[in-house]
Formats: structure tokens, C-alpha cells, sequence
């Protein structure tokens, strides 16, 4: 699933290329991944590109908003021209370089005749066209409001292991399996600790390891990981997971240490740990 820095990433990616763009057209071939009125859509021009979360929301002359979760497999793609989409590259779980294709469920096109083609295998994602933007109740992790003092109040009112605490989109927005990992790996703290237990430095400690991590998987442009269910607009892949420091490593040395890795099932998912360095 897309987590905070592939949908920045997106973001980054597509602000020079769709600010000024006027929506012709919205074609739905997808029903259920669309809700609003299209014709608030139409016609108008895109002024703003932002992001809350895992939320990513184009803002529209008249003040509408289009809003798209990628939820598990969900891909925004852009092509210059709509009509002859076709990327150097093959793009993944298709087995072809052309849009539209097979996972293509809704396609925005531009007066210029570019387009964002939104894909998705699964059919979870979504677009929201309203009259705001989509707000997700937790603290996004790269705004102003992300503080230590503000983790700290969060953590000690837990009741949870903080990887659970971290992935909590009621608190933090953004942190998905991926990322926890690797916070945590840096942080030196185990997946399965009590969040209220933590002290003053661990926390201190896991404030600049989000920063940290989450600023190097922007530099690399996020992760495609094994499940490739992610690409760049451009429809090529993130590069973060060369640099994974423990997701996916199981049976694998420690960077730190040289302990091996080790996975364990933690709330359905896989968590990644060195059992030296983190305790």
C-alpha cells in the first residue's frame, strides 16, 4: 500500500506538470471509484496540488477539490497525450507500456489533451469530488503540528505496541508497515513495546527517526516493493527498497550489529526487528 512518501512523491512529481491545466473531460469506466458531480469538475482549472496523509487533492478554480486514495494498489499516471500513452517501460503487473489497460478505472482529461489515467487492480482506491479537501483525522507527520511534545501526549496516552501506536491513522497519518519497520529499526526500539512504557529519549529518538526515514523515502521516490503496487506518474518505480533497513530483510544481518533479522506476525502484518539493537 502507498504510504505517506509515495503519495509525496506523486504530489512532487505532478505539481510542475498539471498547475494550469483545464479539465475537459472525466471518463468513468469504474463506477463505485467515483463520487460527486463531474461537473464540478469540468472545465475547470487546476490551481493547487496538495496532500494530508495518505490523501492526495487537486484544487479547481471554483474551489472544488478532487480527492484520490490510492488505498492498496491504486496509480496515478500521467501521459502528454492521452491518445498515444505508451511509456518507455513496461508498466508493472500489466504486462504492457499502454494506457488505457486493464487496471485503468477512471481517465481526467486535460484541454491539451494530456491526461491523468488513475489505475488500480484492486478496485479499493478512490476519487471524491466536494467542495473541500479530504482531511484524515490524524496528525499529518510532515506538518508544522507534528511536534515532540505532541507525540509525546499521543504515546503516553497509548494503550498499545507502538508499531501499532505509529500506524494508527487516527493519530498519525501517513505511517503504514513499511516505514514503521525501519522508524523503529532506527529508533532502537522493539515493535511490540508498550508505547506507554517508552521514555522521554525514546521518544525523542523515534520524533527524529520518523523525520529521518520518511526524508530518505522521498529522496528515493518511495518504495516499489516485491508487490510492485506502486509507480511515479511517470510509470516508473520508487527506489527506497534498496535501502529498506529492515522491512523485507528477514534472515539478513543487521546494518548496526550484524544480528540477523527477525519477522514476526504482529496485528496481521509482518514486523521486521533486530532483537540486539531494538529492545
Amino acid at each position: 500500500m502507498p504510504e505517506l512518501p509515495e503519495i509525496e512523491t506523486i504530489r512532487l512529481h505532478l505539481k510542475p506538470i498539471v498547475i494550469g491545466k483545464t479539465i475537459q473531460n472525466i471518463e468513468i469506466l469504474e463506477k463505485k471509484q467515483l463520487t460527486g458531480d463531474v461537473s464540478k469538475a469540468t472545465g475547470q482549472n487546476i490551481q493547487k496540488i496538495g496532500r494530508k496523509g495518505k490523501v492526495l487533492f487537486l484544487e479547481l478554480s471554483n474551489k472544488y477539490y478532487l480527492n484520490f486514495h490510492l488505498k492498496m494498489s491504486g496509480e496515478i499516471l500521467f501521459a502528454k497525450n492521452k491518445d498515444k500513452a505508451v511509456y518507455s517501460n513496461e508498466i508493472p503487473r500489466t504486462k504492457t507500456k499502454n494506457l488505457p489497460n486493464k487496471f485503468t478505472r477512471i481517465i481526467i482529461s486535460f484541454s491539451d489533451n494530456s491526461a491523468i489515467f488513475f489505475n488500480d487492480m484492486r478496485k479499493f482506491g478512490w476519487i471524491k469530488i466536494s467542495d473541500k479537501p479530504e482531511t484524515p483525522i490524524g496528525i499529518d507527520i510532515l506538518s508544522k503540528d507534528f511536534t515532540v511534545d505532541l507525540l509525546t501526549n499521543l504515546i503516553n496516552s497509548a494503550n498499545k505496541p507502538i508499531k501499532l501506536f505509529l500506524m494508527d491513522q487516527d493519530k498519525l497519518v501517513g505511517i503504514g508497515n513499511i516505514y514503521a519497520n525501519d522508524i523503529l529499526w532506527m529508533a532502537k526500539i522493539n515493535p511490540f513495546k508498550k508505547s506507554s512504557l517508552l521514555t522521554g529519549t525514546q521518544i525523542s529518538n523515534l520524533f527524529k527517526s520518523i523525520k529521518i526515514i520518511i526524508a530518505e523515502a522521498i529522496k528515493y521516490k518511495g518504495s516499489s516493493g516485491a508487490d510492485e503496487m506502486y509507480v511515479l506518474p511517470n510509470a516508473k518505480k520508487g527506489r527506497y527498497q534498496y535501502h529498506f533497513k529492515t522491512y523485507q530483510r528477514e534472515g539478513q544481518s543487521c546494518f548496526k550489529c550484524n544480528s540477523i533479522i527477525k519477522r514476526l506476525k504482529q496485528g496481521g502484518r509482518s514486523s521486521f526487528f533486530c532483537p540486539r539493537c531494538q529492545v
